[in-house]
């Protein structure tokens, strides 16, 4: 089993439920290894617990094919979607790296889910919040 880190294996971040290929190169690998070794890591340490990756790599064609954002992180293995409350949420505002993180609907006290990117350089530590306005997502700042 290949590992991207201590707790992430190759094959949980490239899970997918749908029938369509998966797989990431090399670039993606270094980008998700990155990912998973600055964010993930230092998270599961904080919170001492399992962490469920609900959603990392996409291929092009996954990501079109459950509605993904055509610039979406995820197809470039440099994104999570994580299951960590707002604990966690708080902990990677306040403590770590990070590109992108964003409270995804859920209530005003805890997350559906967290997404949180990554990148090599140039992280922009933006801080957002998914929300459902006349049926459409809209992102707000945080």
């Amino acid at each position: 089993k290949m590992k991207l880190s201590d707790h992430v294996t190759l094959a949980e971040f490239e899970h997918t439920s749908h029938d369509i290929s998966n797989k990431m190169n090399d670039v993606q690998i270094a980008s998700a290894t990155l990912l998973c070794n600055k964010v993930f890591e230092p998270l599961r340490l904080y919170l001492g617990r399992a962490i469920t990756i609900s959603s990392g790599y996409r291929s092009p064609a996954l990501n079109r094919a459950i509605g993904g954002s055509a610039t979406s992180q995820h197809s470039k293995a440099e994104a999570i979607d994580v299951n960590i409350g707002a604990k966690g949420f708080f902990y990677i505002k306040d403590n770590l790296e990070f590109d992108q993180l964003i409270w995804e609907f859920g209530t005003d006290h805890e997350p559906a889910w967290v997404h949180v990117s990554y990148k090599k350089s140039g992280n922009r530590k933006q801080v957002l919040k998914a929300i459902k306005s006349n049926g459409k997502t809209k992102y707000i700042n945080y």
